[in-house]
């Protein structure tokens, strides 16, 4: 079996659902992920001092064809490779919920919390015709077990442990040119909590290489899954800045 070596500590090009086949049972510790919504950037903002947010450019991935359709398919695999132990941390959208949780209990997942996270410095409203967009779901789940507690969360403290983080989002020399590019400020807040030193962490959606980042930095050991090639560049390059410090 070519894994662990061709896998750990890597960023693998390609669609997730295949590659993901590779990956042995039972060997993931947490899954930590933000799949695509079915966006369409079509906006360009750009803002003084930082980098544009919104790109004229329209996301036509095969991902994006429905959520709805990939979530069963995704939880299926991860109900296979995550550990009894393990967790699966996944960003979505508000409306996207329900399509999740679903899939993850018909795969052996229980719904342990959302999360929201608050972005404090969210897109303006150009137009005023609606509410700003500053928050995101983050949907915790694990597997079921009545009589114990066997999955990793690391609770600090009562101040600390609150469903509900507030960050910025990314800017200045962090941002990159992918448009749903996370914090890595959040992504750490999660892996402090849900995983520890040298645990084995997924991200099947990597895009710009935030997880992997962060896991680099926090001694998690990763493998990251990203279907765009100029994403993929991307994340290589912050791993290989990190490898260089």
């Amino acid at each position: 079996m070519k894994y662990p070596d061709d896998f750990v500590n890597k960023i693998i090009q390609g669609d997730s659902l295949e590659i993901m086949k590779e990956i042995p049972d039972n060997s993931i510790d947490l899954v930590l992920t933000d799949p695509p919504y079915e966006l369409d950037w079509r906006q360009s903002i750009n803002f003084k001092n930082r980098k544009s947010i919104f790109h004229h450019k329209k996301e036509t991935q095969k991902w994006d064809k429905g959520v709805k359709e990939l979530y069963p398919a995704l939880f299926k695999e991860l109900d296979r490779i995550v550990k009894y132990t393990g967790s699966v941390l996944i960003f979505t959208r508000a409306e996207y919920i329900t399509w999740a949780l679903e899939a993850g209990k018909a795969n052996h997942f229980d719904s342990k919390a959302t999360i929201v996270w608050h972005k404090t410095n969210p897109i303006p409203q150009v137009r005023k015709k609606n509410y700003l967009s500053s928050i995101e779901m983050i949907l915790w789940l694990a597997r079921y077990d009545k009589k114990k507690c066997p999955f990793t969360f690391n609770f600090s403290n009562q101040k600390e442990m609150h469903n509900f983080i507030e960050t910025p989002i990314c800017g200045g020399k962090e941002r990159t040119s992918h448009p749903t590019q996370k914090p890595l400020q959040l992504i750490e807040k999660l892996l402090s909590v849900h995983s520890n030193e040298n645990d084995l962490v997924l991200d099947p959606f990597l895009g710009s290489g935030t997880t992997a980042v962060a896991c680099k930095l926090m001694q998690r050991n990763y493998i990251g899954i990203e279907l765009n090639p100029e994403y993929v560049k991307i994340a290589e390059a912050r791993i290989n800045a990190i490898s260089k410090l």
